[in-house]
């Protein structure tokens, strides 16, 4: 069961990465644009930076959230990690995991609560282009929540290989290799 519920959210997170991926794309074709617009012919988009800095931006940063967690591809301190056996590894990263539950569960239900004040009340940013406020804010409880399931599906994964002696769940590669920083 379990395995399968990883793979569903592995699933879940190609989906919206592939959403980040191609905002991340008309990032790039609308920074070109407005270049050219604004050299070539002195009329730069008025809308692009908004755009960009209120929903590109945050889509692409809270939709790969999980996924980057699931790849081992943040920011990680673990240099007393790699002295450690693996049961010990096991134990801190159900550390790990308990404690970015708490963080990202408490951020997805603060930003869905703010999203939904914000759609109700119909906010929208003051500019040239009233854009509503509420699909950006809906991107940070959308983000928290998967990396979220992520992390309580780890757990589990974690303590079931901690308890049985079974890799339920694989531990980072750079622990198993041995591979240090120096």
């Amino acid at each position: 069961m379990l395995d399968g519920l990883l793979r569903a959210v592995t699933a879940v997170e190609k989906a919206v990465s592939s959403i980040a991926a191609f905002f991340m794309f008309a990032i790039m074709i609308i920074v070109f644009s407005d270049v050219v617009m604004r050299y070539a012919f002195n009329r730069p988009f008025s809308w692009a930076y908004d755009l960009i800095s209120l929903y590109l931006m945050a889509g692409i940063f809270f939709l790969i959230l999980s996924e980057a967690y699931a790849a081992h591809a943040h920011v990680s301190v673990d240099i007393l990690q790699q002295k450690f056996p693996p049961a010990m590894i096991r134990l801190s990263e159900i550390v790990t995991c308990l404690v970015g539950i708490a963080v990202f569960s408490l951020i997805a239900w603060l930003g869905l609560l703010r999203a939904v004040d914000s759609f109700r009340s119909s906010d929208v940013m003051a500019g040239a282009i009233p854009w509503p406020m509420w699909p950006s804010i809906g991107l940070v409880p959308f983000g928290a929540g998967l990396i979220t399931l992520r992390l309580v599906l780890h757990l589990f994964a974690h303590a079931i290989s901690l308890a049985t002696g079974r890799d339920v769940i694989a531990l980072p590669s750079q622990h198993v290799s041995g591979e240090t920083f120096e």
